[in-house]
């Protein structure tokens, strides 16, 4: 890549958010001499447009009579094809509780892909109307918006209305997924892009002060999937020329825009501080020359502490930190180009299982582990980054590695 394209964009910036649904933050371009995008044929993510013919609007009328709330919603409408932002408008007949009703959204897998409240405009004897513009994360796909008039005593719906949609994206972030709780460094995987297109990708999240936000962006070149489509797997965390901000838990966002800043793909986020309660720390083992060296790091608590170490070594380190840390473990451009990937190889290793009992941590790992060309200095690396990674828990004494549940498979 490119010298200007290797080091760390750091992008902090104070500027208010929009909507009570969070915001589009645009970044600052790329610089110039950015690789443009490979002149292969780009493959589109499904959906890649809105269907030939879009529904027709219609104005329904609110029931008349009715003992007790209704709701309507006039947009979306029923059927069509939508992208962010996302415009929610609709009425109720009457006023709900302190003039507040909630919009949800969710992707074609189901997952809660947005949520906000929304103010309601109108008499306090009803009907009254409503209308929120909100950015959407998420799976594109048949999905689903709705608007709910929840109960003041125990959150029951009192009443509700929703659309059948079709979400278009060119892409989309499948991990974090939409709404989840994380730290920094973010683990990302994202299926969108052209291989080998340089790209921002941008953390954002509200500063200290109402109405601000803080963010930093993250260079990176997409690469080739195993289907020849664009994919990013990385670790994505503050610059390393940058002043760590830290601001306090809140919703944020992770984006990724093209290197004219046009927006590629969003998921909205919950970003902990690296002291909240919610999270822990713990040491990931990476490789500095020939030896393997504690990284500490705060993760979301969980019960399952070695599992969430393990996953956070697979990773990988942030791309160009200032410590050096690099990984003996395959990544994911290694296991993709490796010669004697077959069928049913995935993109990254993955950690199959890990049980620990009578002080021996047992951990299996996908056949993606192999994927390298050999070499005892090389394995014994790979071995002293998950044993080390392991063997910091009390209840650990001694490890041992399998790959699909064989052993002796990582030898030199």
């Amino acid at each position: 890549m490119n010298r200007s394209i290797g080091q760390t964009i750091a992008i902090i910036l104070i500027m208010t958010l929009v909507g009570c649904g969070g915001s589009q933050t645009k970044p600052t371009s790329l610089p110039a001499g950015t690789p443009s995008a490979s002149p292969a044929t780009a493959i589109p993510m499904t959906p890649t447009a809105p269907p030939p013919t879009q529904p027709i609007a219609t104005v329904q009328p609110l029931p008349s009579g009715a003992a007790g709330q209704a709701l309507l919603l006039d947009s979306p409408i029923p059927g069509s094809a939508v992208g962010n932002p996302l415009t929610v408008r609709g009425r109720a007949l009457l006023m709900p509780f302190e003039g507040t009703l909630v919009v949800r959204v969710y992707d074609a897998r189901g997952q809660l892909a947005a949520q906000t409240p929304v103010q309601v405009r109108g008499d306090m004897q009803g009907p009254v109307s409503f209308e929120t513009t909100l950015m959407v994360g998420g799976v594109p796909g048949a999905g689903k918006v709705e608007v709910l008039d929840l109960s003041a005593k125990d959150g029951a719906v009192r009443a509700s209305a929703g659309a059948a949609v079709t979400f278009s994206s060119s892409g989309y972030i499948e991990a974090p997924a939409p709404l989840e709780w994380v730290t920094l460094p973010i683990h990302l995987l994202a299926r969108v892009g052209q291989p080998g297109q340089a790209v921002n990708l941008t953390v954002s999240w509200e500063g200290r002060a109402p109405g601000q936000s803080v963010q930093f962006a993250q260079p990176a070149t997409v690469i080739t999937d195993a289907n020849g489509r664009g994919l990013i797997l990385t670790t994505v965390n503050w610059p390393t020329t940058a002043q760590v901000v830290s601001p306090e838990t809140q919703k944020g966002s992770l984006q990724i825009h093209d290197a004219s800043g046009n927006l590629l793909a969003y998921q909205p986020l919950g970003i902990l501080h690296p002291q909240d309660a919610d999270t822990m720390g713990v040491n990931v083992f990476w490789v500095v020359g020939e030896q393997v060296v504690a990284e500490s790091l705060r993760i979301p608590h969980t019960l399952g502490m070695g599992r969430a170490a393990l996953e956070a070594l697979l990773w990988g380190p942030t791309p160009g930190n200032a410590s050096g840390y690099t990984t003996a473990i395959p990544t994911p451009e290694e296991v993709l180009r490796y010669p004697q990937r077959g069928a049913g190889w995935g993109e990254r290793v993955l950690l199959k299982d890990l049980k620990i009992l009578e002080g021996v941590a047992y951990a299996d790992f996908s056949k993606e582990l192999l994927a390298h060309s050999g070499g005892a200095a090389r394995v014994l690396l790979i071995r002293q980054q998950i044993e080390q990674t392991l063997l910091q828990f009390s209840t650990v004494n001694r490890v041992v590695i399998t790959v699909e549940g064989q052993r002796d498979m990582l030898e030199p």
